[in-house]
């Protein structure tokens, strides 16, 4: 038996490749909406949420009319982005495994829904839930597990910033950081997640596997990856 019943998944960066996309038009827009535009797209990678928006020069007043902007241009491009390769075979093995699938995104439910139409996946999730203030996402997992009435330990969150840990730390349900996203492995070690992934097949191996002690996150080794087990 699966250790968990429910995977509540960020969308940006851990289903869908979009960093490319939303470096383009954080650049595109900085000298307008009077940020500075990202030179080195590593570099930001190892930057928590809040040093980004120090070093860019984005107030706390000025950010939820940033928010608001990137959701109504990027809903133009919602329609070519793609799931993370793997995604696509996975997702659909996910449910007939018996799993249930949601999302919670900073991202809008509009956008989201137009990009998983383009892809084929949207009937695959039960639900697809919009918190468009960045650092509330905690609040909008536990009002979820509220309304879902699911023991929070059935739940797994998996998201691919540190605000995605502390996220689920807040809603106190376990979480697992994904390294194929926005933030850089050694960043999400550092916010110690109960688990930290490398690829997406690994998802398999972390759901079939013993659950490990909530005090030390494990790295599922990316060589097994293609070992990962089929639910079939």
């Amino acid at each position: 038996m699966m250790c968990f019943s429910l995977l509540i998944w960020d969308f940006d960066g851990t289903l869908v490749d979009s960093l490319p996309l939303a470096l383009e038009l954080f650049n595109r827009w900085s000298a307008t909406l009077g940020y500075k535009p990202v030179t080195d797209p590593q570099a930001v990678r190892h930057m928590s949420s809040r040093e980004f928006m120090r070093q860019h020069g984005i107030s706390w007043w000025r950010l939820p009319r940033l928010v608001r902007h990137f959701h109504s241009v990027a809903s133009a491009y919602a329609p070519q982005l793609r799931l993370h390769e793997p995604m696509a075979e996975l997702l659909p093995q996910l449910r007939r495994a018996g799993l249930r699938l949601g999302i919670l995104s900073s991202n809008s439910e509009e956008n989201i829904r137009t990009t998983l139409q383009a892809n084929g996946v949207e009937g695959l999730f039960e639900f697809i839930a919009s918190c468009p203030r960045l650092f509330r996402k905690g609040a909008a997992l536990r009002r979820l597990l509220r309304r879902l009435k699911l023991p929070r330990e059935r739940v797994l969150y998996l998201g691919d910033e540190v605000r995605d840990i502390q996220a689920a730390r807040s809603a106190r349900v376990p979480v697992a950081a994904v390294s194929w996203g926005f933030h850089a492995l050694s960043l999400l070690r550092s916010a110690q997640p109960d688990y930290l992934l490398t690829h997406p097949h690994q998802v398999w191996e972390l759901l079939i596997s013993t659950p490990l002690p909530d005090e030390e996150a494990a790295v599922v080794p990316a060589a097994s990856a293609s070992a990962a087990p089929s639910p079939v």
